[in-house]
């Protein structure tokens, strides 16, 4: 019985052993392809030396707000520019990997300035609610809200930090932000009408600083800051015309200063896309320039041969060129980007990202759609704030054409230039009940961000004594 069962099994046993033997030959034949396929690197593109070359920089350190930023919380009556300059140089002289000494103590915020919400509720509402705590911060914190208006007056912005993922990073000024709208809050109550022309002053100058931030040259982590930032700025704005007890100077003249309309051409995020990839690239030859892994078992070095074998730097750069001049049409053209963004294949992959073992620089193709992907997630964000301007800007004109809540709905329609989403063409929503107008947005905003406002309403009129 045994003998039989041998005698049946042995066959099927040695086609098996010829079956392994053929899949691992033909493993190992297709291991030998990949690699010869994948011996030799492409040359940069003229895409990509296009992308690598980076703007000139206009701005003297004096005058550049990301200098000023990086040296925002300098020690006590140190110098920001200086203290800016100093890391940004220690950085550019440091190894690839940004590897650095400590820096020295910082001036940091003193005090809790959470009870503030600039991009959830209405700061004008909150801060008589908290004035002295408003009032003792700023004793607290004189300094840094020095410093912030001095960023007011700063001329342009550019990052001027050799590109690498590793890049110092400056701390936001959250905080001396907060601060500083809720004492425009307090300030634009003040008895005396000086004041209260500062105020509208400093808020127009913040709009400004923001602005040219958005405008300037930089990667997207700053851009879209400064969309947060300018975005509780027009919110305030929105509460204080809404407000009949502000008073506003009449004139188109002045709308243009206080409730500007941005060009189209600020909200264009294709020159941050760019500088994004000049940062991936610098990162990418960083990464290949790295000293052989010495001390490594040698499992690990095979392993990392055959990851700088498979992910080709030059390649990958030109993959990372090709992606990223599709986004910078999209970004500035919401017809392309819907176009894109609709599309079933992502351009790096060049006619579908494939891991197979013949395919040229598989990993670099992976890599590629990895580091551009989220930048779907960005125009949207900066055509809501250029709706929101928008939003504000028909508030205003209610305001200032007297018009009645009856006649809004009628009002917007007449003004699509201030009642519709520039990307979308979609109309905002007017809640005649709740006497407020909102924004329908593109991108997915947290639950709690604010895009509507209220209207201006006329004060009722107190009723005459009766006759006697």
């Amino acid at each position: 019985m045994k003998q039989r069962q041998a005698r049946t099994l042995t066959p099927s046993l040695r086609w098996l052993a010829l079956g392994l033997l053929a899949v691992g030959g033909l493993g190992g034949l297709l291991f030998v392809l990949a690699v010869i396929v994948n011996a030799r690197d492409e040359r940069l593109s003229a895409t990509a030396r296009t992308l690598l070359t980076a703007p000139a920089n206009r701005y003297a350190p004096a005058e550049n707000i990301y200098v000023a930023l990086q040296g925002f919380d300098a020690p006590p009556a140190e110098s920001v520019i200086a203290v800016g300059e100093a890391r940004i140089g220690q950085y550019d002289r440091s190894e690839p990997d940004g590897s650095r000494s400590t820096d020295a103590p910082r001036l940091g915020f003193r005090g809790d300035i959470s009870f503030i919400h600039p991009l959830e509720s209405s700061v004008w509402t909150e801060a008589p609610e908290h004035e002295a705590q408003i009032t003792a911060l700023l004793a607290d914190n004189h300094e840094l809200m020095e410093r912030y208006l001095d960023l007011l007056l700063l001329r342009g912005y550019y990052e001027t930090a050799r590109p690498q993922a590793l890049a110092p990073a400056a701390a936001a000024p959250s905080e001396v932000r907060r601060l500083f709208l809720a004492q425009l809050a307090l300030q634009m109550r003040a008895a005396h009408p000086f004041e209260r022309q500062l105020g509208l002053a400093e808020l127009e100058g913040d709009i400004g600083l923001w602005r040219r931030v958005l405008t300037g040259e930089g990667t997207l982590r700053w851009k879209m800051l400064a969309i947060a930032f300018l975005q509780s700025d027009f919110l305030l704005l929105a509460d204080l015309i809404a407000d009949p007890a502000v008073q506003l100077a009449p004139g188109e003249e002045y709308a243009a200063a206080l409730v500007p309309l941005f060009d189209a051409a600020d909200f264009d995020l294709a020159p941050a896309l760019a500088a994004e990839f000049r940062v991936q690239a610098a990162t990418l030859r960083a990464v290949e320039a790295e000293s052989p892994r010495v001390g490594q078992a040698w499992l690990g070095r095979v392993a990392g041969r055959l990851t700088d074998h498979f992910l080709k730097a030059d390649a990958t750069v030109n993959l990372l060129a090709q992606e990223t001049v599709a986004w910078m049409a999209a970004a500035g053209d919401p017809a392309e980007f819907n176009r894109l963004t609709r599309s079933p294949t992502p351009p790096a992959a060049g006619g579908g990202m494939s891991l197979l073992p013949l395919s040229y620089n598989p990993l670099g193709r992976a890599l590629a759609a990895e580091l551009t992907e989220p930048y779907r997630l960005y125009p949207p964000r900066a055509w809501d704030q250029a709706a929101l301007q928008r939003l504000v800007r028909a508030g205003y004109e209610i305001r200032q054409q007297h018009v009645t809540p009856a006649a809004v709905a009628a009002f917007l329609a007449a003004h699509p230039r201030w009642a519709t989403h520039p990307a979308s063409g979609s109309a905002f929503i007017w809640d005649r009940a709740s006497g407020e107008l909102h924004v329908q947005t593109l991108a997915q905003h947290p639950a709690t961000w604010r895009f509507g406002i209220r209207i201006w309403q006329a004060p009722a009129l107190a009723p005459r004594p009766a006759a006697r």
